[in-house]
C-alpha cells in the first residue's frame, strides 16, 4: 500500500504545531509518529505508536485530526519538512 503519508496542523491562535505521521520502520513495522511543539520555541516532543494496519493507522489519524480540529488547530496542506 502507500509508502507513508505525513498531515501537519498548526494553531495560529497559541503559535503551536503538530505533526503525524505513518511510516513503516527500518524493521517492516508500521508506526504511526506524532511531534509536537511551538512555533516559536525548539521546544516540543514526539510519541511513537506501532499500528497493526494501515485501517487502524487512518482510524487513529482520523480521530487525532478532529481532536485538533476541536483545540483550533488548522491543517496545513503538503507541509513536508
Amino acid at each position: 500500500m502507500n509508502s507513508s503519508l505525513n498531515q501537519y496542523w498548526k494553531n495560529p491562535a497559541t503559535r503551536r504545531y503538530y505533526r503525524v505521521q505513518i511510516a513503516v520502520d527500518l524493521f517492516g513495522a508500521l508506526c504511526l509518529v506524532r511531534s509536537w511543539g511551538s512555533l516559536d520555541t525548539a521546544r516540543g516532543n514526539s510519541k511513537m505508536e506501532l499500528m497493526r494496519s494501515w485501517q487502524e493507522a487512518h482510524t487513529q489519524l482520523g480521530k487525532i485530526s478532529k481532536e485538533r480540529t476541536r483545540k483550533g488547530y488548522q491543517q496545513v496542506p503538503n507541509k513536508t519538512d
